[in-house]
């Protein structure tokens, strides 16, 4: 196994592969120890989209880099590595409102004709791998929270309905944060940027969304069993 040394450029792909090395050895001590241990991945889904018949093919590439690094763990690619289906046991997602976007180009909006739905993107991961899936981050900023917060619910018991096991949701980040280029405030949380005194303001729209949703979803879950023995 090689090194890659600070600062180097162009061996992402190097990098990714050592890291893929990583986690299988951890994956494989952690179950040495106790056989029942469960992982998650954490990777963002994608929708990339041609904005011209001679962009297809790079869209099409780059959408498919979102699937790399479990493809590597899981062994579907290089298997050399020593990736295997059994080291894969939840698939967890990253999607935010610019998760899809015009190769080259700005983002698709939401409502869009070319936005892709994201119980699509849900089954789409799903049959990849044939595992149990969650939304392992996701939210909006400003105003948006709380509709971003409906939406993805709602894809999330489509995907359900159609038998996609998709276990849950994080709603992520919960707490408003400085920006990471320019220190400003990004207001994504449900809860505001401390106060003098450590006190943080509630944003009432998304907390009520958030509640109706848990309320909406408990319910169902009340009345359906567990699509997936790991989330038992």
């Amino acid at each position: 196994m090689g090194r890659i040394n600070p600062g180097t450029r162009r061996q992402g792909g190097a990098l990714k592969r050592q890291l893929v090395r990583a986690a299988i050895a951890a994956i494989r001590a952690i179950r040495a120890e106790d056989p029942r241990a469960r992982f998650i991945t954490a990777e963002p889904l994608i929708h990339v989209v041609a904005g011209t018949k001679r962009a297809a093919r790079h869209a099409e590439t780059y959408r498919l880099f979102q699937f790399e690094a479990v493809d590597l763990l899981s062994g579907r690619a290089e298997p050399e590595l020593g990736g295997a289906a059994d080291l894969i046991d939840i698939i967890g997602v990253n999607y935010y409102p610019d998760n899809q976007w015009y190769h080259g180009g700005p983002t698709v909006p939401l409502g869009h004709h070319a936005y892709r739905p994201l119980s699509d993107m849900l089954a789409e991961a799903h049959r990849r791998y044939g595992r149990p899936l969650l939304i392992a981050e996701t939210g909006a900023e400003g105003s948006a929270r709380a509709a971003w917060l409906h939406y993805v619910c709602a894809e999330v018991e489509a995907a359900r309905a159609a038998g996609v096991p998709v276990g849950g949701l994080c709603l992520y980040p919960v707490l408003d944060y400085p920006g990471w280029d320019n220190g400003r405030i990004c207001q994504t949380g449900l809860f505001s940027m401390a106060g003098p005194e450590g006190e943080r303001a509630v944003f009432p729209p998304l907390a009520q969304e958030l509640r109706r949703q848990q309320e909406s979803m408990g319910r169902k879950s009340e009345h359906s069993p567990s699509p997936d023995p790991v989330f038992s």
